[in-house]
């Protein structure tokens, strides 16, 4: 891992528990709401956390409805913690609180996860169509080395 590599998650690792010491001392009262956001705001920081550094460059830099993965991982980050730490200190129901965070990490996982399979996909597509144009080529020139049409070709090339 390189030292900016380094420098950034040490610095994604800091904020995230920051947050999480700050939102412990202030919250008193744990409702079914606050735990219920505290796992898709930790999900966000999960799936943020994959795109920065597990993820190959490539993949990051590929564009998914207009962005790329990274940005629309952030975004996705930003959304869902701003959501989440609002919904941590109201006692709503399960359902408002559950349903809304799910659509968005639904509609989330709809654009990053094809992003991910995509590339794996596109290289296979790529290494498949190499190795056919490369079988193709050795075909031909198997067979006109053996019609002997290799060498008359070559005879008047010299000529």
């Amino acid at each position: 891992m390189d030292r900016k590599k380094l420098q950034l998650s040490l610095g994604f690792g800091v904020f995230f528990v920051a947050y999480l010491i700050v939102l412990f001392l202030v919250t008193n009262r744990f409702y079914t709401s606050f735990w219920v956001s505290l796992i898709f705001v930790v999900l966000a920081f999960l799936f943020m956390t994959i795109a920065f550094f597990f993820v190959s460059n490539e993949k990051r830099k590929k564009q998914v409805v207009g962005l790329p993965v990274t940005t629309m991982t952030v975004m996705y980050f930003v959304i869902e913690f701003i959501m989440g730490t609002i919904f941590m200190f109201f006692n709503i129901e399960f359902v408002w609180v559950f349903v809304p965070q799910f659509i968005v990490f639904v509609l989330f996982l709809l654009c990053f996860m094809p992003a991910m399979i995509s590339e794996n996909n596109y290289k296979r597509e790529n290494v498949n169509k190499t190795e056919t144009k490369d079988n193709t080529l050795n075909k031909q020139n198997d067979k006109e080395v053996k019609d002997g049409t290799l060498n008359k070709q070559e005879d008047k090339e010299e000529k």
